[in-house]
């Protein structure tokens, strides 16, 4: 690195911090915070112009500038580079044999790649040439860079400044907000009592929870399983959430509880819960470029006789107090709890997806479609669940491969999905009452598994038959 295009050097966000960490310490394949997206794009297009479109974005943003010092330092930090030349790359795989054959094996190559977190950008492009009007673009960068918040913004503007160099104008885009704002906010904060509530919060968890269904599978990798709710599931549950006065978050995130109580047969659990992270007094933050993210613990508190309603308001409230602490970092928090150091706060962490889709289809060229084929991403915990309640609800599960099996997932995807059946169904059941087997599940259990049946007189009296 170049000390003549070194533009700026700040510290790390707490979530910047640890991802460096685990990034540093990770010796397997799996490329812990890594995001491929695959897109299809339909219609005429210019590589050119897009790969120019990108650079620029690149440019504007210093964040996309930004690589990561950790050595001969006495705290890691970030360094934005005055240029940094995108890797854009167009394969041209039209009239080609096996074509979905070759992609994969490029995705595959791609994802072995990883980044070297010490070179910016952090960031690389490729457009495949599939047909003479349809193409797949693959973009990969680390997540170190940006959340899901951010990709939002940077998709607008990417196609706004592809729009205009098309035209031969310049796009209209307000000015940038640069991500040091954030960390000089971050340094800015005091001991505003933080701590008194993260010790109040985690008085007397010793251990993170177990599920009790991880294992030793033989396997390795990252596995992946999805499924979506039907869209009257999700109608019902809207329904079911506005009339409690609760969000789809605070639903989710009590399914969650339950389903991890059951498993565990404990009456509290914790897991990790994502948030935005811009829920704070900094002007310009909903519109800047970063990371700003952060997990943190979320504690289920969980007795039989609760009723769901008035719990699930109790978990909000928490939530809402939560907040004012939600830049605060991971390993200070855990410090405040009585598990071991080294152990992991928790083994699961819960992601819902509520940034805003700021895209609409007039944002692209004319006759220009897209699609997300794929997004690939690896969080560092055994066990993601990531929700997504748009235009459907989709629950994502990702999960090592060397502890969780297929057919284990499926299963607690199917008994999530019972547990916000049995919420909606009954608005007033308390969470003992909550129903957790599939369909399937309850009929083996209550013919296959119960033998005894046969056939009995009609005129035959209770006593006589027992």
């Amino acid at each position: 690195m170049s000390a003549h295009n070194v533009e700026d050097v700040y510290g790390l966000s707490p979530l910047q911090f640890g991802m460096l960490y685990h990034s540093l310490e990770d010796t397997s394949d799996t490329r812990p915070y890594m995001v491929q997206m695959t897109e299809e794009v339909e219609g005429p297009f210019d590589e050119t112009l897009f790969g120019a479109a990108w650079q620029q974005l690149v440019d504007r943003h210093s964040i996309l500038r930004s690589a990561f010092v950790w050595e001969g330092v006495s705290e890691p930090v970030q360094v934005v580079q005055r240029q940094a030349p995108l890797p854009f790359e167009v394969r041209d795989l039209r009239g080609l044999s096996g074509q979905e054959e070759r992609l994969s094996t490029f995705l595959a190559e791609d994802w072995d790649r990883g980044f070297d977190l010490s070179r910016a950008p952090l960031v690389r492009v490729t457009v495949l040439r599939m047909e003479e009007e349809r193409r797949t673009v693959v973009w990969s960068f680390h997540h170190i860079l940006l959340d899901g918040w951010s990709v939002q913004i940077l998709q607008k503007e990417l196609f706004a400044l592809y729009r205009a160099l098309l035209g031969g104008t310049s796009a209209e885009l307000p000015p940038t907000v640069p991500y040091r704002r954030y960390i000089e906010w971050l340094n800015s904060r005091q001991d505003d009592g933080s701590a008194a509530f993260w010790t109040d919060y985690l008085a007397g968890v010793t251990e993170p929870t177990a599920l009790h269904i991880d294992r030793d599978t033989g396997d390795t990798g990252v596995g992946e399983f999805e499924v979506c709710a039907s869209a009257e599931l999700f109608a019902r549950a809207r329904d079911y959430a506005k009339s409690q006065r609760v969000t789809m978050n605070t639903l989710v995130q009590g399914l969650w509880s339950v389903l991890l109580s059951r498993y565990s047969r404990q009456d509290e659990v914790l897991f990790g819960s994502t948030i935005s992270g811009r829920s704070i007094d900094l002007p310009g933050v909903e519109s800047m470029m970063g990371l700003f993210i952060n997990t943190l613990p979320v504690r289920g508190r969980l007795t039989g006789d609760l009723v769901v309603s008035e719990w699930l308001r109790d978990l909000q409230d928490e939530q809402l107090e939560m907040r004012q602490w939600e830049y605060c970092h991971l390993v200070d928090v855990q410090k405040h709890s009585r598990i071991p150091r080294g152990e992991p706060l928790f083994r699961s962490i819960l992601v819902f997806e509520n940034y805003p889709v700021v895209q609409k289809p007039s944002d692209f060229p004319e006759g220009l479609t897209r699609r997300l084929v794929n997004c690939v991403e690896r969080t560092g915990y055994p066990l993601t669940l990531v929700v997504s309640a748009g235009r459907a609800l989709e629950f994502r599960f990702v999960y090592d491969r060397s502890s969780f099996d297929a057919k284990t997932i499926e299963r607690m995807a199917g008994h999530l999905e019972s547990l916000l059946t049995s919420v909606v169904d009954s608005p007033g059941a308390r969470i003992g009452d909550l129903n957790m087997l599939t369909v399937g599940e309850r009929r083996e259990v209550l013919v296959e598994w119960n033998g005894v049946s046969g056939p009995y007189p009609d005129t035959a009296t209770i006593h006589r038959l027992v």
